[in-house]
């Protein structure tokens, strides 16, 4: 399984979709094991979680959702390594689904570049921070997955979280701190200077 996996990620996308489907059959036909019973209700949460942004962007939530956030990211530009991360942290966490922080990403490279600050800093922990979000999410599928195994322990949704959010706020934190600093300012980057100076166009803002 891990060979097929790591074949499939050399071609990304379907590939890899399709090498993980071959080391099931593999796993199945050649090796004998018995495959599980369908994640019926998994599927069902992931349908009604990508039905319901997908509504949230044709209705145009989603945009205002991002205006909101490009707002506040504005409002404290030199703070956006620690913005970036807990915003787009925040729209999966109430929307299920990591797919809408993509909607963020461009703004926090934008407002990053306008304040000088590396955009890899920010965007780095937010894509991290967007994706292990989904555990704190009450509406996602890793979260009720986790209700039911926990659930013959007497362990529900509120137990649940009351552990899980307050490791993510530190764990992000942590992260954010971590690359506080990290590589060169942008002014005193020679090959980024150099790549600007190629392209002849100018990053900054003038201020």
């Amino acid at each position: 399984m891990f060979s097929m996996i790591a074949i499939g990620g050399r071609y990304g996308g379907i590939g890899l979709g399709i090498a993980g489907g071959l080391g099931v059959c593999i796993l199945v036909l050649v090796f004998g094991m018995q495959p599980a019973s369908l994640p019926v209700s998994v599927v069902f949460i992931i349908l009604a979680v990508i039905t319901c942004v997908s509504v949230l962007q044709s209705a145009g939530g989603l945009d205002l959702l991002v205006k909101i956030a490009e707002k506040l990211l504005k409002k404290k530009p030199q703070a956006i390594v620690f913005m970036g991360p807990l915003i787009s942290s925040t729209f999966t966490i109430f929307c299920g689904t990591t797919y809408v922080a993509f909607s963020i990403y461009p703004v926090i490279a934008e407002v990053a570049a306008d304040a000088k600050i590396r955009p890899e800093r920010p965007l780095s922990v937010s894509v991290i921070a967007a994706g292990i979000a989904v555990v704190v999410s009450p509406m996602s599928a890793a979260t009720a997955g986790m209700v039911a195994i926990l659930a013959v322990s007497g362990v529900g949704l509120v137990q649940i979280l009351t552990v899980v959010m307050p490791a993510f706020l530190i764990g992000v934190v942590c992260a954010c701190l971590s690359v506080f600093k990290r590589g060169k300012e942008l002014e005193k980057d020679e090959e980024f200077q150099r790549r600007v100076k190629a392209e002849g166009i100018s990053v900054f803002n003038s201020r």
